[in-house]
């Protein structure tokens, strides 16, 4: 009966109706290969297409792949190009886009001095307000969870307290205990008046919530959406998902991190062992910027126009003395976004750093950008650490991250894996004075293909707390060195052909 089911789940029904579409699309080409008009087509567009790719003002990991397609199979690689690699927005999608952003960009002006927090550390702030049209805040509270359980408590706490809107964004809604607790609270809040929308990724959370979950959710007053809506249809831009975590409550409180909502992430599903995972509880100015964040994808993904969004903005927040500086931004695929924020903060933090900097990441498979900062640090005498999981969830990511241990070793990176399971926080500490916690993977999927958030912070009480979980997650994490690392010959081979593709997808 199970397999009955599966077999006819909306997972495989959409599954097999894109592959059938993908088999006709190239069994056509292949079919008029047989044509000498059409190949000499065919090599005039594949010749005007290695044009196009050469001079993309990209880095080349994300040209080879392209180009060593196009050598071997360049029929195929014309479709495939055309169809998956320059996702468009429509002129009527942009001019939505623009109309909403001005409308947000209203509200996000910043707060505070926050080149007297930052001092020597401006030039982070500065690019952040260069490229992400958001500024930093000083005077905020921040409050950091080390576990997912942590973050769950306090999150109901404060969607209990909701009086006027209840904001969540997030890439996996997994029907459970915790997504159970939090659905009762939202049904009941959007019964008392409060408005609700809640946006949840459509392939993060295929399979993982019940047929109908949508409708269910709007017809009890709750504004339910899903991000990218996954269709049978060819097209790159399902490789944009929305992997953002985010919570605005009343505009006084929002939360970011890695924590989605299920049970794993608050380990009522053990499959992995410990589900290691963290997050931020923002309250003042800054929670200003995840507001705009959350409406600006929220409503291009509705297709609505710009509204009034000035009731979702406080003017007026709570000052707290001594919080430091915190900078909520967002990040995400061309034409959204024109740069890519989130690996170079990365690199800026990287760069920033004199005696120590750490770095907990799920995945690590870098592009040479981000390989070069991390050796350079390590080269500058800075203590390079970074933590991977020892247990994974995908195999095959496990072995192209572990492939990627050796050249980092050799520059002194030092790199260990956290064996009580796996390891899904995505943050980094320096110096005792700044940190990053957020949704960005040290992989090209987060750094290039899916929209994420997070928060960079300098000299924030919470920065304490960061460092001392750093210190206990070393404490039951195995360090890799060149001496006990080890890897199968095939496995290399397979790692450097995935290596090679891996800027794709």
């Amino acid at each position: 009966m199970k397999i009955i089911k599966l077999l006819f789940s909306k997972i495989i029904v959409v599954a097999l109706l894109f592959l059938i579409q993908v088999a006709l699309i190239f069994g056509t080409v292949a079919f008029l290969q047989i044509f000498p008009l059409f190949h000499l087509v065919s090599v005039i567009i594949a010749l005007a297409v290695f044009l196009h790719i050469v001079n993309k003002k990209e880095s080349p990991e994300f040209k080879i792949p392209w180009l060593v397609l196009l050598f071997l199979l360049p029929f195929f690689t014309i479709m495939v190009y055309l169809l998956f690699a320059n996702p468009k927005m429509t002129k009527k999608e942009y001019a939505r886009l623009k109309a909403i952003q001005a409308e947000t960009d209203k509200y996000i002006s910043g707060g505070g001095d926050c080149a007297a927090v930052l001092g020597e550390n401006s030039g982070i702030e500065n690019y952040l307000n260069n490229v992400g049209a958001m500024r930093g805040h000083t005077g905020n509270r921040v409050t950091y969870f080390k576990v997912g359980e942590d973050f769950w408590r306090d999150l109901l706490a404060e969607l209990d307290r909701a009086e006027k809107y209840i904001f969540m964004e997030y890439f996996i809604v997994h029907s459970g205990t915790m997504w159970n607790s939090i659905e009762e609270i939202l049904l009941r809040k959007a019964a008392e008046g409060v408005e609700v929308r809640l946006m949840y990724d459509d392939i993060g959370s295929l399979g993982a919530t019940k047929r109908g979950f949508c409708k269910k959710m709007r017809k009890a007053g709750i504004d339910c959406r899903k991000f990218n809506p996954f269709r049978p249809v060819v097209s790159g831009v399902h490789n944009n998902r929305d992997h953002r975590k985010i919570t605005v409550i009343d505009g006084k409180v929002g939360f970011t991190g890695g924590v989605n909502l299920g049970d794993e992430y608050i380990n009522q599903n053990h499959r992995l062992g410990h589900w290691k995972d963290t997050a931020v509880k923002i309250e003042g100015s800054a929670v200003n910027n995840l507001i705009a964040l959350f409406l600006q994808l929220f409503d291009m993904n509705a297709k609505k126009p710009a509204g009034d969004y000035g009731k979702y903005f406080l003017i007026e927040h709570p000052v707290f003395e001594n919080g430091g500086y915190i900078h909520p931004f967002g990040d995400g695929p061309k034409p959204f976004y024109t740069e890519q924020i989130g690996e170079n903060n990365y690199i800026n933090l990287i760069n920033a750093a004199k005696r120590y900097c750490y770095i907990t990441t799920p995945y690590l498979i870098l592009d040479y950008n981000l390989t070069s900062a991390l050796r350079n640090a390590a080269f500058r005498g800075v203590d390079v650490r970074v933590v991977t999981p020892h247990i994974p969830d995908k195999k095959l990511v496990f072995n192209i991250t572990r492939s990627n241990y050796p050249y980092l070793l050799k520059a002194g990176v030092k790199i260990y894996e956290y064996t009580p399971g796996f390891i899904h926080a995505k943050m980094l500490i320096s110096d005792d004075s700044l940190a990053f916690v957020g949704t960005i993977n040290l992989d090209y999927r987060s750094l290039v293909h899916h929209y994420e958030c997070g928060a960079v912070m300098c000299n924030t009480p919470c920065i304490s707390d960061i460092k001392s979980d750093f210190t206990a997650i070393f404490s039951v994490s195995q360090q890799v060195t060149l001496q006990n690392f080890k890897m199968g010959r095939f496995a290399w081979l397979t790692n450097a052909v995935f290596n090679m593709f891996s800027p794709m997808f």
